[in-house]
């Protein structure tokens, strides 16, 4: 199997008794599709939704948005004429892009041109497909009224759907059509990055958005961005699941440094039975007085159709670049949902409260309320902080569509910024923490400190957009904002008021107008600050040269004076963008561009003259279908039926160990490390002591691993994974700096370094997702590595007259560092069959770590033994092919990488990084 490469897939596993119990349906019955009939031969009447192939996943850009907005004008219009092969044509097109805020109207659009087509079994498939994905909701209702109306047009029982949909919008019970419908996709890219702060630094021409990530606007110069998102579903007649992974590295060229980041990685799991939901993982969520990403669990009871209760708990997360519990901080609230009130009103009430271990850092209750009806939609929010007896927000926005499918948007917006608690009063002070800040402050002041550095934002926007025909659209847009100063207190100063600020804009969008597929966009926009006033021009364009090139010239004028100052600023940015399809799912992607920025104030004169480029290359994946097979959880694909005692088939099994697969093996492994740390004067990182560098830290070790598998009963997919090893250090090298003004002048020294290490490691997982070539899974475990080396010699390198010169003896014991991580560990694993014989396995795991350090210097302090915590990840792939049925090799890479913060005898910070990374061979034998 080629991913991607094919629109259904349907897997038979046994689990019990007889594998000849277990058949693969005919997935075209029903269409008239004959047992040979390859899936490209199926008609527009057949039974195969045009989502079935895997469509781009990965978020929108923003010229995409504008398409699928300007498509969907386009297929309504398409309905309303009657030309219903335009609208099947143009829902397809909006169908392949990643799911996004159009893809559930677009589907139920499609299948209505589809049966006011006459293509009565097609449109039926898409609104079974449209069921599995979006069962609940206005829209599934009005979907359940059509195919009701099919099925009483073709004189068959309304009362049940196929595909196991029934009227009521949920799965059939278990009969003898049972399966198991799946669905997943991801993509993985690479970019190089000269520099894209003409893309993410703040454009002071549109209005500020306090929900912005605070990720967004990060720039990037001479940098390589790795990006991995994963996403995948599973529905059957007793549970719903879904997992998303979204993965970051980011590595700058210039200084050598790399930063991890996960902004997604959680699993979604329903029992339908119960009608209980647990969400555990990293997640966004804006519902419930969470304050967007947190890392936590949410658990969710839908008592009734007009009664759902929620509990959560976790950890507030700023960045994606933060560790789980990287800050100490714990969140419990609790939500109560009721809807729907007259069949278009919801409301929910909240209670929140945000700790620092027994700090309050916010408590806070709230209602907010949800309005849809066909062509209007109201949402609000209120937010009052019962800690600091404040408002915290109220947040209220709307949307009108008239008849000509004019839309009217609305939205009014008070809220401290950031939302009011108490790290808020860090803000300015020289601590690291609560705690540090509270031996010098009392409670109330610390109270009365973070009230102080939270300003308030205000801000009001009305917004109308119009299609003018098929291809044309215009908008508009008028904000106004304020944010308030905040006042000097606790040694730190005031900022002003910023008054009103002003903003408008209008845009003419065009898609179409030469061919299928382009997209021409004019914007002006006018901002009135409080120091400046702005004017921009803004040209978008996208033109599809052929089906798989397509380029995007853009031009960007702007112009800038000052109120008060003699400031004169032009801008000119041209860009322009390259898109190729190089092969399946494989897209080839290049940008080149210029910012020249000519500006006067006080009478000088400065020009400056930037150019960026952008060169990457991303790989789409994906896949869905129907697996016949049964199971309570999500998979059974993977799942085999137990031996029989007799072992009449693969060699003889004991009837205990029959229901587990066991794969045991030996392993060598060839690494290397840094280990890098600065000794701080005191607990902050205000001046640095020194630097210890460790470096090129060669590895040879060996170790033993296994891992484990339940195929059936109340175990099933639940695995044991792990592994223990040892070796030596054979060599590396030390670098010791001192700085001044502790030691005048500067020193640095080297001196060789070997040692030893141990390590071992223990995971308990459950696989959520499998199909008979792929498998996803997730685990928590405890890793435990100690390291331990001896630095010999010492020569001096950095010029200091009198350390290490002359240098001492290169078998003389100058330095022992002891470090061992105690750290547990959170992370997904995957498993594909690429061939009969092939697999390719990875993992990626978040760490939290409990370092101990003992550093001994033999000539000057001694021995300094320190602690600290810290964060980081640990990553492995293999790559096995099978000798036969029970015997395999493989060879792979591992990568850890821990930062952590501690603290010696003498109250002085440490702060280390540490990776150790390298390839791997390996030979293991399967029992099952």
């Amino acid at each position: 199997m080629q991913s991607g490469s094919f629109e259904q897939v349907a897997v038979v596993i046994s689990k019990n008794g007889s594998a000849a119990g277990c058949k693969i349906g005919d997935l075209g019955k029903g269409a008239g599709a004959g047992k040979d009939r390859k899936p490209q031969d199926l008609g527009p009447d057949s039974g195969t939704s045009v989502r079935a192939k895997p469509a781009r996943t990965g978020s929108l850009l923003e010229s995409d948005v504008k398409v699928v907005d300007a498509s969907m004008d386009e297929a309504r219009a398409a309905i309303k004429k009657n030309n219903f092969a335009e609208a099947i044509e143009i829902l397809k097109k909006v169908l392949r892009y990643p799911e996004n805020k159009s893809s559930a109207e677009a589907q139920e659009l499609l299948g209505v041109a589809r049966l006011k087509a006459g293509q009565r079994a097609a449109a039926r498939t898409e609104f079974e497909d449209y069921l599995r994905r979006y069962p609940t909701g206005d829209g599934a209702d009005r979907v359940r009224q059509r195919v009701a109306g099919i099925l009483t047009a073709e004189g068959a029982a309304p009362e049940k759907l196929r595909g196991g949909v029934d009227l009521a919008g949920q799965v059939k019970k278990p009969g003898a059509n049972r399966e198991t419908r799946w669905s997943m996709s991801g993509s993985v890219s690479g970019f190089y990055i000269t520099d894209d702060s003409a893309n993410t630094v703040k454009d002071l021409s549109t209005a500020p958005n306090p929900n912005a990530d605070p990720d967004a606007h990060r720039s990037h110069q001479n940098a390589l961005l790795a990006n991995y998102d994963m996403f995948g579903t599973a529905d059957n007649d007793r549970i719903k699941a879904k997992f998303k992974l979204a993965f970051t590295q980011e590595h700058q060229l210039d200084r050598g440094t790399d930063k991890y980041g996960v902004s997604t990685a959680m699993v979604d799991y329903t029992l339908k039975e119960y009608d209980l939901t647990a969400r555990i993982g990293r997640q966004s969520r804006n519902t419930g007085g969470v304050i967007g990403r947190f890392d936590g669990a949410v658990l969710s009871w839908q008592q009734s159709p007009d009664l759902r209760l929620n509990v959560l708990a976790g950890s507030p997360n700023w960045s994606r670049f933060d560790a789980p519990f990287a800050a100490g901080k714990t969140l419990y609230g609790a939500s109560v949902d009721f809807g729907k009130w007259f069949g278009v009103l919801e409301t929910s009430l909240f209670a929140i409260g945000q700790f620092d271990r027994d700090i309050v850092d916010r408590q806070a209750i709230g209602a907010e309320f949800r309005y849809f009806d066909k062509n209007k939609s109201a949402l609000g929010t209120i937010d009052y902080d019962v800690h600091f007896q404040q408002l915290n927000a109220a947040i209220f926005s709307g949307t009108y569509t008239l008849e000509d499918k004019s839309v009217i948007n609305t939205a009014l917006d008070y809220r401290k910024v950031p939302y009011l608690s108490t790290w808020n009063a860090l803000q300015g002070q020289p601590f690291l923490t609560l705690y540090d800040m509270m031996k010098f402050n009392t409670a109330a002041e610390v109270r009365q400190f973070a009230i102080d550095r939270t300003p308030t934002f205000e801000s009001a926007m009305v917004s109308y957009s119009r299609p003018l025909n098929e291809t044309y659209q215009i908008g508009a847009d008028a904000t106004v904002t304020n944010l308030s100063g905040t006042l000097p207190s606790g040694g730190v100063d005031g900022t002003p008021a910023s008054g009103l600020e002003y903003y408008l804009s209008t845009q003419l969008t065009g898609t179409g107008i030469f061919k299928p597929g382009d997209l021409f966009m004019g914007a002006v926009r006018y901002a009135n600050l409080s120091d400046s006033r702005i004017y921009v021009l803004d040209l978008n364009t996208r033109y599809p040269i052929t089906a798989d090139l397509s380029v995007s010239p853009r031009l960007r004028l702007g112009y800038r004076t000052g109120v008060g100052t003699d400031l004169q600023e032009m801008t000119v940015l041209p860009s322009f963008m390259v898109n190729y399809v190089w092969w399946k799912g494989v897209s080839l992607e290049a940008e080149i561009g210029t910012k020249y920025v000519d500006s006067t104030l006080n009478n000088v004169k400065s020009t400056t003259k930037e150019i960026f480029a952008t060169l990457g290359v991303r790989k789409d994946f994906g896949a869905d279908g129907v697996s016949q097979c049964h199971g309570t959880a999500i998979s059974c694909a993977w799942a085999k039926p137990a031996m029989p005692a007799t072992g009449q088939s693969g060699g003889s099994s004991s009837p205990v160990f029959a229901g587990y697969a066991i794969e045991t093996g030996l392993r060598y492994w060839f690494s290397s490390a840094k280990n890098r740390y600065n000794y701080y004067a005191d607990t902050t990182d205000s001046m640095a002591v020194s630097r210890l560098n460790y470096g090129g830290l060669t590895g040879h070790s060996g170790e033993l691993f296994f891992r484990i598998d339940a195929l059936e009963g109340p175990l099933a997919n639940v695995f044991v994974k792990g592994y223990v090893g040892g070796g030596k250090i054979a060599r590396g090298k030390l670098y010791d700096e001192d700085f001044q003004p502790f030691v005048d002048p500067y020193s640095m020294t080297s001196s060789a370094v070997s040692g030893r290490l141990q390590y071992a490691s223990i995971d308990l997982g459950y696989n959520f997702f499998q199909i008979d070539r792929f498998r996803f899974g997730a685990f928590v475990g405890y890793h435990h590595w100690l390291e331990t080396v001896d630095a010999r010699g010492c020569t001096q390198v950095g010029g200091h007259p009198f350390i290490c010169a002359p240098a001492l003896a290169s078998d003389l014991k100058v330095i022992t560092e002891q470090d061992r991580w105690e750290t547990g560990r959170a992370g997904v694993s995957v498993e594909a069959r690429l061939l009969d014989r092939l697999t390719w396995q990875a993992e990626m795991a978040y760490a939290w770590t409990a370092q101990n350090a003992i550093d001994t210097h033999y000539f000057t302090f001694g021995r300094d033994p320190a602690s600290g915590w810290g964060y980081g990840f640990q990553a492995e792939t293999v790559l096995k092919y099978e000798l036969n049925d029970s015997f395999n090799i493989g060879i792979g890479g591992r990568w850890w990488h821990f930062n952590t913060d501690a603290t010696d005898t003498f109250s002085q910070l440490l702060r280390y990084t540490t990776d150790r990374y390298g390839v791997f061979v390996q030979g293991a034998y399967k029992f099952n």
